[in-house]
């Protein structure tokens, strides 16, 4: 009894030791492929493409999988000296470039800007996204096989410049109102009226302003009456800029003036049978300017001159004018 309870305890003994070997001798090993393909270890196959297992030191032999396009097995030594991470990528690359630069956005997740050599296998979504006020964006579906180098070149189509309406109210230095209504996209029209009703050009000291007649300051001072300024021109326009429009255009015009005679301050009728006397110009109108936008916001700066008449608008009146304004526009989704 005695010596089968010696036999015993020595085979016990023997197999702690061939377990505390075996536990000494194993290693924990990381195994990885490319996303979206399957990975095995001895016929093992991981859920993902990511396998951690613990394993006895030895040689063994991974399998990598690709739908039916692609398999192959690797073989594998496992040490406790070696490496513990295997890496079995089958990625191919997709080189993508597109005219102008534009973002990468891959699967809805951007990789930056165009030129993008992207590590991908299989199919995936792209799109090509650039400035949305300037050009559409492109979308695509891209395949790659295990190792497959593949170009892809897109160029993005502008859009059209936006339609904007414009609306301006503005003023001028003879102390004339107007408006100017505009529609404009690359090409475009506008209309501008203006008028006044008040006397022109009054000094300053509140007195109306001498009469001279053939180069001669007479002593009587004349008051005026009877005032009308009107302007009325279309046009043309141009989208010069992403943030400026120009415009030329044409029209009538009319400018009228009556200067009366009040007083004569030696009290004499030297002058008295001048009477009333009607300055002015009407006839043919040219209009010019420019207008910058910023968002919504519209400035306006221009010039008008009545271009036949006795005289012009241009030599009697300050003619250049200022407007302010907004911008309207149909707000599309973007692509």
């Amino acid at each position: 009894m005695k010596r089968i309870g010696l036999i015993i305890l020595s085979v016990l003994m023997t197999v702690c030791a061939m377990q505390a070997q075996t536990a000494k001798d194993s290693v924990r090993i990381k195994l990885r492929t490319t996303a979206g393909a399957d990975i095995a270890l001895d016929g093992d196959w991981s859920s993902t493409n990511i396998m951690y297992t613990k394993v006895a030191t030895g040689n063994y032999n991974v399998t990598v999988r690709y739908g039916s396009l692609f398999e192959k097995t690797y073989p594998i030594e496992v040490s406790t000296t070696g490496k513990t991470e295997f890496m079995f990528l089958i990625e191919g690359e997709a080189n993508i470039s597109c005219t102008p630069q534009a973002t990468v956005i891959l699967d809805g997740i951007p990789q930056g800007l165009a030129p993008q050599t992207l590590k991908v296998v299989g199919t995936h979504n792209i799109k090509i996204q650039g400035d949305e006020q300037e050009y559409y964006d492109i979308t695509d579906q891209i395949s790659i096989k295990p190792f497959e180098k593949r170009t892809f070149s897109y160029t993005l189509k502008k859009r059209p410049p936006r339609l904007y309406g414009m609306v301006i109210a503005n003023y001028s230095g003879c102390k004339a109102y107007g408006v100017t209504l505009a529609m404009c996209r690359n090409w475009g029209a506008y209309l501008r009226y203006a008028t006044s009703d008040g006397q022109f050009n009054v000094d300053t000291d509140g007195y109306p302003e001498p009469y001279a007649k053939d180069g001669y300051y007479g002593t009587g001072i004349y008051k005026k009456s009877d005032a009308e300024y009107t302007i009325f021109t279309a046009g043309v326009m141009k989208r010069c800029h992403r943030y400026l429009f120009a415009y030329i255009g044409a029209g009538y015009g009319r400018f009228g003036q009556t200067y009366e005679k009040i007083i004569d301050v030696d009290n004499n009728d030297l002058y008295s049978s001048l009477g009333r006397y009607i300055s002015g110009a009407k006839g043919v109108a040219g209009d010019i300017g420019v207008i910058v936008k910023y968002k919504a916001l519209l400035l306006q700066v221009g010039y008008t001159s009545i271009l036949t008449g006795k005289f012009g608008d241009t030599k009697w009146h300050h003619d250049p004018y200022i407007g302010l304004g907004i911008s309207i526009h149909k707000n599309k989704k973007r692509n």
